[in-house]
């Protein structure tokens, strides 16, 4: 079954480290909308009438829509498209955004799965990080989303923060697992060019992050989801069994989806594209040829792009799977390529899978290079 991306621009304020497309104005939001239900309508025929079995609502910020609205999004896909009556629907949601009448009216809307960017339960880390709400809101959230009745919640943590110590780390991951929350994403932070927190960083208002606390948190991070029952899966994401983000792994397996929305990706199979990431072009170019830009894989590029999504995954890399879809000569040349990261303790090999060491999972995209075509 095929996935649907929906990314929502908006934000009520942009957070310092984030590099992902959004806009801290809800001016254009009706504008949006309108052109988004007429992208939904024109682009049927992109996914060949596949069955929908994961929609995703990423951003941004998707709950500073309103029920309403997300509603109507809803309907759209529904009316237009073939999605399963048992579908995985994900929305992702920011504390400052949520209370409980909110949380309850999403779940009767059929929201299935909720995403809570919660990234410390620590007011100075969340200070640091420039987020809008407090640890004591983050704590109510989670309480709201369960009596609201989300079985399948996942809560966002960001580690390596200079304002965190292994030991705040620690207590971090102690209140995560006391929520009873059955999926973590914990990602590192990363000073991506142009944001907010790198020039904070650059003019010295705040301290640059090391990279040697982002490996020593997530060897921390790594041992305690394994002591408490969570399944590693990805390199940034954690489940307890059967709560596996069924929409993120079509990302790692080459499921096809198609993503709505400026900024938005898509993918068939054989090629993938891109929409405009400019909320006023989208909203002026929704129904022409200007909406993105695409690229036709070519077979070495299908050949780098599994490497990479694979190596990242606890499936690993499958050179049966690469010989059958790709050709011999591409599983020959990954087993080639990946002697030496397996003889120097990077890649371990299990029948016809190659999989990442534990302590080489922070550094896949490396590892992954050396088994590049090119």
């Amino acid at each position: 079954m095929a996935g649907i991306y929906i990314h929502i621009p908006f934000c009520n304020s942009k957070c310092a480290y984030c590099g992902f497309y959004s806009i801290a104005s809800q001016k254009q939001k009706s504008a949006f909308l309108e052109a988004l239900h007429t992208e939904i309508a024109l682009r049927t025929d992109y996914l060949n009438g596949e069955e929908i079995g994961t929609i995703y609502f990423g951003g941004g910020t998707p709950s500073v829509l309103s029920v309403e609205e997300i509603k109507g999004i809803l309907e759209s896909f529904f009316r237009h498209y073939k999605v399963n009556p048992a579908a995985e629907i994900t929305l992702e949601a920011n504390p400052d955004t949520l209370n409980p009448d909110y949380l309850q009216d999403l779940r009767k809307l059929g929201i299935n799965r909720l995403s809570i960017g919660i990234q410390s339960f620590f007011d100075d880390d969340l200070k640091y990080l420039s987020r809008r709400h407090d640890s004591n809101h983050a704590k109510q959230c989670i309480n709201w989303a369960k009596q609201a009745g989300f079985d399948n919640l996942t809560l966002d943590l960001i580690y390596g923060l200079p304002t965190a110590t292994a030991e705040k780390w620690n207590q971090n991951l102690d209140l995560f697992f006391e929520t009873q929350a059955q999926h973590l994403s914990a990602y590192a932070l990363t000073v991506e060019p142009n944001t907010i927190l790198a020039k904070q960083i650059a003019s010295q208002q705040l301290q640059p992050v090391n990279e040697d606390d982002a490996v020593r948190d997530y060897e921390i991070l790594c041992q305690r989801a394994k002591e408490n029952g969570f399944l590693h899966y990805e390199i940034s994401n954690f489940a307890k069994p059967g709560f596996r983000s069924k929409h993120n792994c079509s990302y790692w397996n080459r499921t096809p989806y198609a993503g709505f929305g400026p900024s938005a990706h898509s993918f068939d199979g054989v090629s993938r594209q891109w929409n405009v990431s400019n909320l006023s072009q989208y909203i002026a170019s929704h129904d022409s040829p200007n909406l993105f830009e695409k690229e036709i894989l070519t077979p070495e590029e299908r050949y780098d792009e599994y490497v990479m999504t694979s190596l990242r995954t606890m499936w690993g890399c499958d050179l049966k799977y690469m010989e059958r879809e790709m050709g011999k000569r591409f599983s020959d040349f990954c087993l080639k390529q990946a002697q030496k990261p397996l003889s120097q303790g990077m890649l371990t090999q299990t029948n016809e899978f190659l999989h990442l060491t534990d302590a080489q999972m922070l550094f896949a995209d490396g590892v992954a290079e050396a088994l590049f075509w090119e």
